[in-house]
């Protein structure tokens, strides 16, 4: 399972290999839509939080949801007709992209055609979420230890972000 700080370290990657390839520079707008989509399909942690049931790793580990955004705020910039917007929103998908395919390289797999149940990985192509679990460990210690492994990247998220929007870091 890779953390959110893993996650951004994929986009991160990507964004340099662009920077590097291109002999370019990403605008500072630009990095900080693409580290967004980097961590933005785990946003469904919080829906399981709210509503109590396992989404991780359904609708926002899709294509359907990244085809979904890019539409959505496609749409929105005819309407705003900004053409940053536009470029963001391709930045932004960028992210999400990298977000999926390095889950994709874990065992537990991505459901790339939400909402059919058939998650892929490099590993195998099953139907219904599955992978490792802890044969020892209480449901409570698990939920307790998931909630502050996703404290723990909601916060580390947080701040570097911050360190990044306040100048103290750049990529």
């Amino acid at each position: 399972m890779t953390f959110a700080f893993g996650h951004l370290i994929g986009a991160w990657l990507v964004g340099k290999g662009y920077e590097f390839n291109s002999k370019g520079k990403i605008h500072r707008y630009g990095w900080f839509f693409l580290l967004l989509g980097g961590v933005l399909p785990d946003i469904d942690f919080l829906f399981e939080w709210v509503l109590g049931s396992s989404l991780h790793r359904t609708f926002t580990h899709s294509l359907t949801f990244v085809l979904f955004v890019f539409v959505t705020l496609f749409i929105i910039s005819l309407f705003v007709k900004e053409k940053e917007i536009r470029k963001f929103t391709s930045i932004l998908c960028l992210g999400m992209l990298v977000h999926i395919f390095i889950d994709f390289v874990s065992i537990q797999g991505v459901p790339l055609f939400w909402p059919l149940n058939y998650y892929f990985s490099i590993f195998a192509i099953t139907i219904g979420k599955s992978g490792p679990t802890m044969i020892n460990a209480t449901t409570e210690f698990m939920r307790t230890s998931l909630k502050l492994a996703i404290l723990d990247m909601g916060l580390g998220t947080i701040w570097i972000f911050y360190l990044w929007f306040s100048k103290k870091i750049d990529f």
